[in-house]
């Protein structure tokens, strides 16, 4: 499954799902669900954040060694090989940086839901996890137990954070297959199939160049999807709270929530501003020829895959392209990552009036509605 859905025309409401009446069914203890979501969202959001840093730290060492590392043919080794062998310690200690961080991440969710009866953690009224165990399936994982839960999670989590620096830096699976990098069976890095070089020897000042491009695109997108996640958690964290601790209080609780959500769509939508004239300025001094090619970014690898048509861009001719499309990719990312952080979130951010996707390029085909 990936995590990306294609842009899609809308005519009509989009339809979602209704919240528990209430009355119908009561949870045992809803404290205990709301201590389990948000056990849930404090662990998730750090996980993609420093997962990110992992795999930008192996990819742009590796990156800079084929970029800015000049060959010496007197020399017994090679400079550049050095540079990778290095470049191959520093990348196994991010993998097992990355897998210390799974296994913090599973216990963060199996202990702070522990006191919650699983059928809760399940149950569309509590934590709402058979709403998604359609997609848990999609990762080898069906939903039975808390364990089977934080399976999932990490699993989804794992391949989105992967897939949202591919589009940060298109060249990221090719430089960990460089280095023989091993980020876990759940890894969605994909190798694009570069060549496994860079600019030529005689034109370090361009591989500079490109280093610092790509830098900024990493640093940029693991930016924007951290905040993201961060003030998205608060408003989704304080809509569950309101929906299981006061369902009976006349909507006080929903409109300070609504304030919260309201405040952190804004923060989005202006970090979003930001987004691609970051990029744009570190990358357009470059020629395109070089950003395209498979020795510089690569951007013509995001072509020939398709992968930004998923988000509405059909085709990348500038840099402001594909910043358009780095931008929306990171956009989605994020909101699949608090799909399975929090599986009630589209109806929960219903109830202030808002949407999960929260993006128009971000909808589903019209067969998941």
């Amino acid at each position: 499954m990936t995590f990306a859905w294609i842009v899609a025309l809308f005519v009509g409401a989009i339809a979602l799902p209704a919240p528990a009446a209430a009355g119908e069914r009561f949870l045992a203890d809803p404290q205990r669900a709301t201590d389990c979501e948000s056990a849930i969202l404090r662990a998730t959001t750090p996980f993609a954040q420093k997962k990110l840093k992992q795999l930008d730290k192996c990819a742009m060492t590796a990156f800079k060694c084929i970029q800015t590392v000049a060959p010496d043919d007197e020399a017994e080794d090679d400079p550049i090989d050095v540079c990778l062998e290095r470049a191959s310690l520093k990348c196994e200690k991010a993998a097992e940086a990355v897998q210390a961080e799974e296994d913090k991440l599973v216990a963060a969710i199996v202990d702070g839901c522990a006191a919650l009866d699983p059928t809760e953690v399940l149950r569309a009224d509590g934590v709402g996890f058979e709403t998604i165990a359609p997609d848990c399936l999609d990762f080898g994982v069906t939903l039975g137990d808390l364990e089977s839960v934080a399976e999932c999670i990490v699993a989804e989590h794992e391949c989105a954070v992967d897939r949202m620096y591919l589009f940060a830096n298109p060249r990221a699976g090719e430089m960990f297959s460089l280095v023989g990098a091993d980020f876990g069976p759940n890894s969605c890095a994909e190798d694009l199939g570069g060549p496994g070089e860079g600019v030529s020897a005689d034109d370090l000042k361009l591989g500079r160049q490109l280093a610092t491009c790509q830098q900024s695109a990493s640093k940029t997108g693991a930016t924007f999807a951290g905040a993201k996640l961060k003030t998205l958690g608060r408003c989704l964290g304080a809509l569950f709270d309101c929906v299981q601790l006061a369902p009976n209080d006349g909507g006080a609780c929903l409109a300070k929530a609504g304030k919260t959500c309201d405040q952190a769509f804004n923060s989005v939508a202006s970090n979003a501003l930001k987004f691609e004239p970051a990029v744009n300025k570190s990358c357009e001094p470059i020629a395109f020829t070089d950003l395209t090619a498979d020795t510089g970014i690569d951007y013509d690898a995001l072509v020939e895959e398709e992968l930004c048509t998923d988000v509405g861009v059909f085709g990348i001719l500038t840099v402001p392209h594909y910043s358009i499309c780095a931008y929306r990719q990171h956009e989605c990312a994020a909101d699949e990552i608090l799909r399975f952080s929090v599986p009630r979130a589209a109806e929960l951010l219903a109830l202030v009036g808002r949407t999960l996707p929260g993006s128009f390029f971000c909808f589903p085909p019209d067969d998941e509605f």
